[in-house]
């Protein structure tokens, strides 16, 4: 387990149960989100996406940190209604609780306008901002749910958004719609659920390392397929060292030590921030869109206008 995620206390969410959707990558924060879950001492994680190859794994990870958590691999198409309600059902009939509910799954594949169309404009907003309607509505009747250890409705919802949402230059128009999207229904989702002690936030982390470009790559070569095929398509399994070499090969290429807002961060930093929103420490935050991305947005331009930034000198060096 990465060493960031290991340092919860497993009181932290003793007994919650909920699910993480786009958890079957072999890296990035669904995965790291399962795992700090977990760490934090969540009774049941279901680890959700279209393809299951990565959750065996997955499994291993946390029965190997010693802990009770049972994870359990669920196939979810997150745009999809029945599929949405199944799933919960099924963490309701065996659980008989609803606590936390990731909206984590997405795509990230940049398109220049002329060559988008409107049908992969429609897919992506469907997977990353449908998807998180289905979430609110449904996710927040699940967590509604009462039992003998769950006497009173309540909960958290997180999305995953990005800071494409709030500008220009980081992605495609699609991509950064759907971010902006979600972004933005995080304030009236925290109102229309406030009357049954629901949570609704977001993460808008900056570039991350993760498997998101070789697992886009897939998902669309599925979606082809599937529709060449009239509905069959075989889900590949991407491997962590496909994953990172997909992505060193296209964003890595951004990463910078000369300045903190420069770093790409590893995806357990923005898990991190999810087991916080998932958690009682968090009880007091809500509607809002907390911004993960070491200051890259605050920056501006930078250098490009005011120069070279220095480091600081250390106190003792003062005359």
């Amino acid at each position: 387990m990465q060493p960031l995620l290991s340092g919860f206390s497993r009181s932290l969410l003793q007994n919650k149960v909920g699910f993480v959707t786009g958890a079957g990558s072999p890296y990035g924060i669904g995965r790291s989100l399962v795992l700090g879950l977990a760490a934090a001492g969540a009774r049941a994680v279901y680890a959700t996406d279209l393809s299951l190859g990565n959750i065996a794994s997955l499994q291993e990870e946390v029965r190997a940190m010693k802990s009770d958590c049972q994870v359990h691999g669920a196939i979810l198409d997150v745009t999809d209604e029945k599929q949405t309600i199944s799933v919960l059902k099924e963490v309701l009939d065996k659980y008989g609780r609803m606590d936390f509910y990731f909206a984590n799954a997405g795509v990230g594949n940049y398109v220049p306008l002329q060559n988008t169309d409107a049908a992969y404009y429609d897919k992506m907003i469907s997977i990353m901002q449908r998807s998180f309607f289905l979430a609110l509505r449904y996710g927040g009747q699940a967590m509604c749910n009462v039992s003998a250890d769950k006497p009173s409705p309540g909960g958290s919802i997180v999305v995953t958004s990005s800071i494409a949402g709030v500008s220009g230059g980081i992605s495609d128009i699609s991509y950064s719609s759907a971010k902006a999207a979600v972004a933005n229904m995080v304030k009236p989702g925290s109102v229309q659920l406030a009357a049954s002690n629901i949570r609704v936030n977001s993460i808008a982390p900056g570039f991350v390392r993760s498997s998101i470009i070789a697992s886009t790559r897939q998902a669309l070569a599925n979606m082809q397929s599937s529709a060449n095929t009239g509905g069959t398509s075989t889900n590949k399994t991407i491997t962590k060292e496909e994953a990172s070499k997909a992505f060193d090969a296209t964003l890595g290429r951004l990463a910078s030590d000369k300045y903190y807002f420069d770093r790409i961060p590893e995806p357990e930093e923005i898990a991190s921030i999810g087991v916080f929103l998932a958690s009682e420490l968090s009880a007091s935050v809500n509607g809002q869109n907390i911004v993960a991305d070491n200051g890259k947005t605050a920056s501006g331009q930078a250098d490009r206008t005011i120069g070279p930034i220095h480091a600081m000198a250390p106190l003792s060096a003062l005359g």
